[in-house]
């Protein structure tokens, strides 16, 4: 089986896990007693523990196997996963909503490196997009059909279903992903860890790949938990509708995936980035004032197509953080979105406390905008050459 399809199928199960929460917020909320706000920490219970894992799992895949991290982490995921369907107190839902996470962590990162291993820089992003397209698809999935079935079953099914799917890909790595031949392993060490990272910080990509995927997690992903609840409130719709809004947004992830070899020949990977930052603040503005949820979804379908014409182009920077230690790098990209993510739902609570359900999205929305004008400014100013092979990792 080729590597790209099997990094897909532990990618996609990954996936489904991130953005679990989203839809099932206020089915969640009700169910425990809970109001909106509260649930919605859900997202933050997962997203720091991926987070904060990174520091530990990157070093680790470097020295005792990528592929070897990547199968113990869908093993305890698998676990955590049905833990959570069955949790009677909300306490119990965020412990295993926090193991899940610190698993997680060890999955899509380490696949991200696994590619930077093995595929030039010219090729990375593309690459890399395959395995985005199996997020996506994964969210897309998750989102619509888990609005559905939260709305009609509760939302303890949505948790056991990505649990079996979680074991069948394991049994898949364990197959079909063996260890790379002729790999050289090392102890994990303090030191090892600390070359690699001061390997990865002292990149001239690194300002950039890690302070756009920061504000990305907190601006974009940070705003995903309240979509549901903001409808609710507006009466503008459920969990379904909410679902269909989230899909719709991996609905344009996928169709950028399937674009962007075309893309990046025409742009060029700074130029991408500005087009995907105009394209998501305009759009990110009209769903604030959408007064339905079909227009919501109409907008998200291009913001999804807009934010990962930056996201993307940044993963492809952040395999290239420290090509020697690219186990550290990549985990390094990932604590610093991750961590984004995990701040992104504290933040905009205070924002909608203060400013109301509108203004805080449309001050994301200009973040983004200025991000991606000054990412793509640095880019050029560096002048990288992508068809340049790069080093190739040793772990």
């Amino acid at each position: 089986m080729p590597l790209l399809l099997v990094l897909s199928i532990a990618a996609f199960v990954s996936a489904f896990t991130i953005r679990l929460i989203d839809p099932l917020v206020p089915a969640i909320a009700r169910d425990f007693g809970l109001t909106v706000e509260t649930a919605a920490m859900l997202a933050s219970a997962y997203t720091f523990p991926y987070a904060l894992s990174q520091p530990i799992l990157g070093p680790l895949a470097d020295a005792i196997g990528k592929a070897l991290v990547i199968k113990i982490c869908l093993a305890v995921l698998a676990v955590t996963l049905l833990a959570g369907a069955v949790a009677t107190t909300f306490e119990q839902l965020i412990v295993a909503r926090a193991l899940a996470g610190a698993a997680g962590g060890g999955i899509i990162p380490v696949a991200f490196a696994l590619i930077g291993d093995r595929i030039a820089l010219a090729e990375r992003q593309v690459a890399l997009s395959r395995l985005v397209m199996s997020s996506q698809i994964s969210i897309l999935l998750g989102s619509v059909v888990g609005g559905i079935v939260a709305s009609v079953y509760g939302w303890r099914p949505v948790f056991i279903a990505p649990g079996i799917v979680a074991m069948l890909a394991l049994a898949t790595t364990m197959i079909f992903l063996p260890p790379r031949p002729g790999a050289i392993r090392h102890k994990p060490s303090i030191a090892r860890m600390r070359s690699g990272y001061a390997e990865a910080f002292s990149s001239p990509l690194a300002v950039i790949a890690l302070t756009g995927v920061f504000v990305e997690g907190v601006a974009m992903s940070g705003l995903q938990p309240y979509i549901a609840g903001r409808l609710e409130a507006r009466h503008m719709g459920g969990l379904r509708e909410a679902g269909m809004i989230l899909g719709a947004m991996s609905a344009g992830a996928i169709v950028f995936t399937l674009s962007v070899r075309w893309l990046l020949g025409r742009l060029g990977r700074a130029n991408l980035i500005r087009a995907g930052g105009a394209l998501t603040a305009v759009m990110l503005t009209v769903a604030a004032y959408a007064a339905t949820w079909q227009g919501q979804a109409a907008a998200f379908f291009l913001v999804g197509i807009g934010f990962f014409m930056i996201h993307n182009s940044l993963q492809a920077l952040g395999t290239e953080l420290a090509p020697n230690a690219r186990g550290s790098g990549v985990a390094l990209f990932a604590f610093v979105f991750f961590l984004g993510q995990a701040a992104g739902p504290v933040i905009y609570r205070f924002g909608f406390a203060a400013l109301g359900d509108t203004h805080p999205i449309v001050l994301g929305a200009v973040i983004l905008a200025l991000l991606s004008a000054w990412a793509g400014w640095k880019l050029d100013r560096l002048a990288i050459d992508t068809s340049r092979p790069s080093p190739m990792s040793r772990s």
